[in-house]
């Protein structure tokens, strides 16, 4: 792939807000840039086996960012980043 797109999310879940607690969870989605398909995604935190999964199978099923985009997140969870992330990272290079 020649043209790739990077959204990320870092973040601290609703749930550890109210508890105090500092853990994050870090969401990355690879996109095909050309084609807007959605070649992966990176998960690091909690409850990050049972999001992959979903992942997977929209992965598998040729499934767009821009369908994604069109989700309409359940809130609050941790999930929801996934339908949520509009802007494209741009490392620091």
């Amino acid at each position: 792939f020649k043209n790739v797109d990077i959204y990320k999310a870092n973040f601290r879940a609703m749930k550890h807000t109210l508890t105090g607690s500092e853990e994050r969870v870090l969401m990355k989605l690879v996109v095909d840039g050309d084609t807007d398909r959605v070649l992966g995604c990176h998960i690091v935190g909690a409850e990050a086996a049972e999001m992959i999964q979903c992942i997977a199978i929209a992965v598998k099923a040729g499934v767009t960012k821009a369908q994604f985009d069109n989700t309409v997140a359940l809130h609050p969870t941790i999930a929801e980043e996934l339908v949520t992330m509009h802007e494209k990272f741009k490392p620091n290079i």
